[in-house]
C-alpha cells in the first residue's frame, strides 16, 4: 500500500488509471497531493534527496514502482506486494555495485596504493571494500531490526491496532540496507569528484619546543609565529611560565598540526556528510529517536571499518608470500 509523502498515512492508491487516464488522489488525513514526485523526472529527485528532503525519501522506499489502482482490478495485493520487492531489490544491487566500485576507485587514487606495483592492489581493494559495506549495512541492519522488535513496531503480526502511519504497515527489512546505500552514496561521488582536483598540502614549518621562549615568540624570525597559541600571550606573561611546560605545549601542538596537514580532509568531510545523511533518512524511515539512530550508524561503520582492516591485514600477509 503506498504511503502519503506528507504525512506518511498510508494510501489506498497513489493514483488511479481510467483508461488512459491518470489522476493523482488527496490525502484523506492531509488533503494534499498523495505523491506528486510521481511525475517529477529523476534530476529533481536527485536534487530533493541533496537537499535532504524527507518527501523524496517516502517516495523512492515506498512509492517508486508500486503499480496504480485500476479501474477495473487486475492484481491481486501478493502481486502487488512481489512485485514491489523485487524494484526494490533491484535498487538495492544496482546501488551496491555503484557504492563498491565507487569505493574501489578511491582506495585504488589514494596516493598509499601502488597498482603499477603490485597489480593485486586491486584484487584486495575490492574485497576490502565489499567486507566493510556488507558488515556495515548488515549490522546496521540486523540491530534496527533488534530494536524494532523490542519496541514492538517490527514485525506487525498480531499488532494491527496499533498501526501508526504507512510506514509500519508498508515496513520490510531490505528498506534499511536501502536507505543506506540511497543516503552515502551521494557523498561517495562527491568524494571521487573532489578527489580529482585535490592537491598535496604545503608543508609548513611549525615552531619548535626549543624556540618556546617570550622572545622567540614575539620576534619576527619565528618561523610559524601564528599556529601557536603562545603568542597571543605577552612576552612579561611567558616569562613566568616553566619551561618545561613551554615545551609540552610545543609538542603537543606540533603532533595536532602534523595530523592535520597530513590528513585527507576531503575523505573526513565526506564521510562525515554520509552519516548525517544516512542517520537522517533512518530517521524518516524508522520511529528511532536521534541517539539511537546515531548508534545504529555508527555501530555498522565502526564494525565494517573492523572487518575491513582484519581482512586487509589478512591479504596483506597472503600476498607477501608471493
Amino acid at each position: 500500500m503506498p504511503v502519503c509523502v506528507h504525512c506518511a498515512y498510508p494510501t489506498q492508491h497513489v493514483y488511479t488509471t481510467y483508461s488512459t487516464k491518470s489522476n493523482i488522489r488527496l490525502g484523506e488525513r492531509c488533503n494534499q497531493f498523495i505523491d506528486p514526485l510521481i511525475e517529477h523526472p529523476p534530476l529533481l529527485l536527485l536534487l530533493d534527496l541533496i537537499l535532504l528532503k524527507p518527501r523524496v525519501y517516502l517516495h523512492i522506499l515506498f512509492n517508486r514502482g508500486s503499480p496504480p489502482r485500476h479501474a477495473e482490478p487486475t492484481v491481486n495485493d501478493t502481486d502487488k506486494t512481489d512485485q514491489r520487492y523485487e524494484v526494490l531489490r533491484g535498487y538495492l544491487i544496482r546501488l551496491s555495485l555503484l557504492t563498491l566500485v565507487t569505493e574501489t576507485i578511491l582506495r585504488v587514487r589514494s596516493p598509499t596504493m601502488e597498482l603499477a606495483e603490485n597489480p593485486w592492489c586491486l584484487v584486495r581493494a575490492v574485497v576490502v571494500s565489499g567486507i566493510e559495506l556488507v558488515t556495515q549495512y548488515l549490522v546496521t541492519t540486523f540491530l534496527g531490526l533488534g530494536w524494532l522488535w523490542w519496541v514492538g513496531w517490527w514485525p506487525q503480526d498480531g499488532r494491527q491496532g496499533k498501526l501508526k502511519d504507512g510506514r509500519q504497515e508498508n515496513f520490510i527489512p531490505i528498506l534499511i540496507p536501502l536507505t543506506l546505500l540511497i543516503t552515502s552514496i551521494l557523498p561517495l561521488l562527491l568524494q571521487l569528484i573532489l578527489s580529482i582536483w585535490s592537491t598535496s598540502s604545503p608543508t609548513s614549518t611549525f615552531i619548535t619546543p626549543s624556540q618556546l621562549s617570550g622572545a622567540d615568540l614575539h620576534s619576527s624570525n619565528t618561523p610559524f609565529p601564528l599556529l601557536s597559541s603562545l603568542t597571543i600571550l605577552p612576552a612579561s606573561l611567558l616569562s613566568f611560565i616553566p619551561p618545561h611546560y613551554l615545551e609540552t605545549v610545543g609538542n603537543v601542538e606540533t603532533a595536532l598540526w602534523e595530523t592535520w596537514t597530513k590528513s585527507d580532509r576531503i575523505w573526513a568531510g565526506t564521510r562525515l556528510l554520509g552519516g548525517m545523511s544516512s542517520g537522517f533518512g533512518l530517521r524518516v524511515l524508522l520511529p528511532t529517536s536521534p541517539r539511537m539512530t546515531t548508534l545504529l550508524v555508527l555501530s555498522g561503520w565502526i564494525c565494517g571499518t573492523m572487518a575491513g582492516q582484519m581482512v586487509g591485514s589478512l591479504l596483506d600477509s597472503k600476498l607477501r608470500l608471493f
